[in-house]
């Protein structure tokens, strides 16, 4: 393998490293989840408005404890922790990208040993016995994607315009990273959705796919910027 790759992967986490959407769990079983979740998916709510509202919901018993011990007991990807070793034997910066919180995200990975993972999501900060609200530390006004938590500018934040950008995601939030993304894999219904506007991609069913693809791509020496992404990219540049 070569020792410098001028490269960068991204990951979706809820439905992309666990198995289940933790976001969507959470406020299940401490909030509530519906009507809203419907409302957003019909565009009667709009992101930002969304979180506020299931935040606000969270019983007045939950706390940041409870929030990341229930975290701590969903299924994840079996082979992610081997994809970011891989990665990391082979000098590839690995970055969690997520329109979800940091209370349940950072208990997973500290559960995978994983801890020292960039990791760019939206923040839960807890008022003591006052309301939980959400914090947006990565929005974008300019960016009109389905995320409080841009995942396109945190990516480019992350890289410079010549480094090729690996992106996996699965659902409504990463349509925007995968937009702007040379190399995506994709399942789900990001998956349906690139194939709607003709994105190459490769489907993946979990992190073993992913790092066998990647790995081959390497070794191939196919890796290489994509044309449309780039223009993307220039383009989000000028606007932020």
């Amino acid at each position: 393998m070569p020792e410098k790759l001028e490269i960068a992967v991204f990951c979706d986490f809820d439905g992309t490293v666990t198995k289940l959407d933790i976001g969507d769990e959470l406020f299940k079983n401490f909030g509530e989840f519906e009507p809203y979740h419907t409302d957003l998916r019909n565009g009667r709510l709009n992101i930002r408005d969304y979180w506020k509202i299931l935040c606000s919901s969270l019983r007045h018993d939950v706390d940041k404890e409870k929030l990341e011990s229930f975290a701590s007991e969903i299924e994840v990807d079996p082979y992610f922790e081997q994809f970011v070793r891989f990665c990391n034997n082979n000098s590839i910066p690995v970055a969690i990208l997520s329109d979800g919180f940091d209370v349940y995200i950072e208990p997973v990975l500290r559960k995978l040993g994983l801890e020292e993972m960039k990791v760019f999501c939206n923040k839960m900060i807890f008022n003591g016995k006052s309301a939980i609200v959400p914090n947006y530390k990565y929005a974008s006004e300019s960016c009109e994607c389905l995320c409080a938590s841009c995942k396109r500018n945190a990516m480019l934040e992350y890289v410079d315009d010549e480094t090729i950008i690996v992106f996996a995601g699965d659902d409504y939030s990463d349509f925007c990273a995968a937009e702007h993304s040379d190399i995506v894999f994709a399942k789900k219904k990001l998956a349906a959705w690139c194939n709607e506007k003709r994105i190459p991609h490769y489907p993946y069913s979990n992190f073993f796919d992913v790092m066998r693809i990647l790995k081959k791509l390497i070794e191939g020496k196919k890796l290489k910027i994509r044309h449309q992404a780039k223009i993307k990219r220039m383009k989000a540049f000028e606007t932020e």
